[in-house]
């Protein structure tokens, strides 16, 4: 899918448009985003404006595949 909201079993429907879903179970994080559902749904919507780097992308990609861990090592201040 080019956008989560293309995905029919994508949490953006919930997360973002508001529209109920008994399977989600909204995280802290999630919840720190706003005061209001309409301020968390506006941050939420937010996250998606921009599109993830081709060599990003294709980082998870590798990294999910291959059921490696991806980041930085908060060892070397990174």
């Amino acid at each position: 899918a080019e956008h989560p909201a293309d995905y029919p079993w994508s949490s953006y429907h919930c997360n973002a448009l508001g529209k109920g879903n008994l399977v989600i179970t909204p995280r802290r994080e999630y919840q720190c985003l706003g005061a209001t559902d309409q301020d968390r749904q506006a941050a939420y919507r937010q996250l998606f404006r921009a599109r993830i780097p081709e060599k990003t992308l294709e980082a998870i990609r590798e990294a999910t595949n291959k059921a490696w861990a991806l980041g930085d090592d908060p060892r070397n201040g990174s």
